[in-house]
């Protein structure tokens, strides 16, 4: 690790870099709802269908944040999961994925 000590912070040098875009993430993707349905090109849901990460598009807008390309990935594979099993196996709790976990590091047990 590069730690300074704070009273040495003033009299360090310091180093700027020019960050310029490069292709590493789609930035398009089938447009969805916030429950990962698919719209179609008339704006309505496709039912059973739904999508989550990179071919998920506008979930970000125009801009992605370097790192949250994960979070397309987990949140909405989660979200995305969550809805297709309500699909399936009706709503009113009638589909629980697992029993809910008090701390995420349950699930591994």
């Amino acid at each position: 690790h590069n730690i300074i000590p704070g009273s040495a912070v003033a009299t360090e040098p310091f180093y700027v870099a020019i960050i310029t875009p490069v292709i590493h993430y789609c930035m398009g993707g089938l447009q969805c709802t916030v429950d990962a349905e698919c719209i179609d090109g008339r704006g309505q849901v496709i039912p059973g269908l739904y999508v989550a990460g990179e071919a998920a598009g506008g979930i970000h807008g125009n801009n992605r944040l370097g790192g949250n390309s994960l979070l397309d990935c987990v949140v909405f594979g989660r979200v995305a999961g969550k809805a297709a099993c309500k699909y399936v196996f009706g709503a009113g709790e009638k589909f629980k994925p697992c029993p809910t976990p008090n701390e995420i590091k349950d699930l591994t047990k």
